[in-house]
């Protein structure tokens, strides 16, 4: 069976596995209680998602084997799970885009009214909640008596002399120099305060230490971590031509090349969703050789025969999205993105071989006389991570060597790799 072949089915496979398992076994009970409108704390388990955006509905159980219970912010005043508070809240929202992208000329405020469970940053003497809305954008607010007041901020674009920049309308700066004004230094603290998470409560915290106040409870951020490690395996390269005027390369009928390779890895692991996505990145070493043969015939005695060889090392950085889920102990992975390769060895020879009668006579150069030290292409891989180790299949295709625009080069590549994180 072909190599592709073989990689097709078992990335079918373990991508059913994945569907399976989002479909049939995605449950996280863990211990947590909500705070239902009586007033009456009620203490069972919690289907926790370590979701990303905040969440619109939770499930819970009395105990693990009992009936499962959906809430909404309307059906409960708030839970906990872990090291996470929620309170239900009807909360007016800033709803334009944030990517420097989609800004618009609109210094306007758009606001939307957002019933959800906003997440508790800190609480105490003054209080700090967070909410990514439905537009992903995040949004911080501040507790007024029983009332959540919006910390205001917006993005837009801003024609100056005739050229666009950005606008800032930094709202927020004025309504938390009254909120935290018991601090007389805070105004300090607050000219460098940026609208995200670590800035904000790096402030508050920064208020509770100058008023000697006590924190009654804080949710750290997440960081951002990083994995690093080796890798290794055999690869299966293919080169193939393709184009006019370059019969001796178009026909040749290269062999598969069976090489090492070698690399390190950095993956970079994000926040929330149980860490299930990540920037992976690596930099290996791979390599080919290859040779083939074209002849051409006239008549017995005259005849040309075209011998090619090609052996390329490429030092090779790839920068891909991993996507991985929990079956069981092991983790099932996806990912893929593009991948850059820098020649570091070159063989790129052709020997000619001409016979006409009793004359023969040899020519050697180049096969091609204009070669890209840079290829370019995407990559995909699926595999499989347990503890420290891990197995992938990979594939990956490049725009090869020939920088001649009427002769492609194509250089596909299938690994088998084994992976160690330190």
């Amino acid at each position: 069976m072909e190599t592709k072949k073989i990689i097709e089915k078992i990335a079918l496979t373990l991508f059913a596995i994945i569907i399976l398992q989002n479909t049939y076994s995605q449950e996280n009970y863990l211990p947590g209680y909500i705070l239902p409108q009586t007033g009456d704390t009620l203490h069972g388990y919690i289907d926790y998602r370590n979701w990303d955006r905040n969440p619109d509905k939770i499930s819970f159980r009395n105990k693990l084997s009992g009936e499962k219970h959906i809430y909404s912010p309307m059906d409960i005043e708030g839970f906990s799970v872990l090291d996470e508070r929620y309170e239900s809240a009807i909360v007016q929202s800033e709803s334009s885009p944030m990517s420097t992208g989609a800004l618009e000329h609109d210094a306007d405020l758009e606001f939307t009214i957002d019933t959800t469970f906003l997440q508790t940053m800190i609480t105490g003497k003054k209080s700090l909640y967070f909410y990514m809305n439905n537009f992903g954008k995040e949004q911080f607010y501040i507790k007024q008596d029983s009332s959540y007041e919006l910390l205001v901020y917006k993005r837009y674009l801003r024609e100056v002399d005739g050229v666009d920049g950005i606008g800032e309308n930094k709202r927020f700066i004025g309504q938390l120099t009254i909120y935290l004004a018991d601090c007389p230094k805070i105004q300090s603290k607050l000219n460098n305060t940026e609208y995200r998470k670590k800035s904000m409560e790096n402030l508050f915290l920064y208020f509770y230490n100058c008023t000697n106040s006590e924190v009654n409870f804080q949710k750290k951020t997440e960081k951002i971590s990083v994995e690093i490690g080796v890798l290794g395996g055999l690869t299966l390269t293919s080169l193939k031509f393709k184009g006019t005027n370059f019969d001796y390369l178009v026909n040749a009928n290269y062999n598969q090349s069976v090489n090492f390779s070698t690399g390190i890895f950095f993956d970079v692991i994000l926040s929330r969703n149980q860490a299930k996505w990540s920037i992976y990145n690596e930099l290996t070493l791979t390599s080919y050789n290859v040779a083939g043969r074209v002849e051409e015939y006239w008549h017995e005695n005259r005849y040309i025969i075209t011998h090619t060889k090609f052996a390329y090392t490429y030092l090779n950085v790839n920068n891909m999205v991993r996507y991985k889920y929990p079956i069981g102990g092991v983790f099932v992975f996806l990912n893929g993105g593009i991948s850059t390769g820098f020649t570091i060895n070159e063989t790129n020879y052709k020997k000619v071989e001409s016979t006409f009668f009793d004359i023969q006579t040899v020519e050697e150069g180049n096969a091609i006389d204009g070669t890209r030290k840079l290829e370019i292409g995407y990559i995909l891989g699926i595999g499989i991570k347990y503890k420290r180790f891990s197995f992938e299949t990979r594939y990956d295709a490049k725009n090869g060597m020939s920088e001649y625009t009427d002769l492609k080069s194509t250089t596909k590549r299938y690994y088998f790799l084994l992976g160690y994180r330190f």
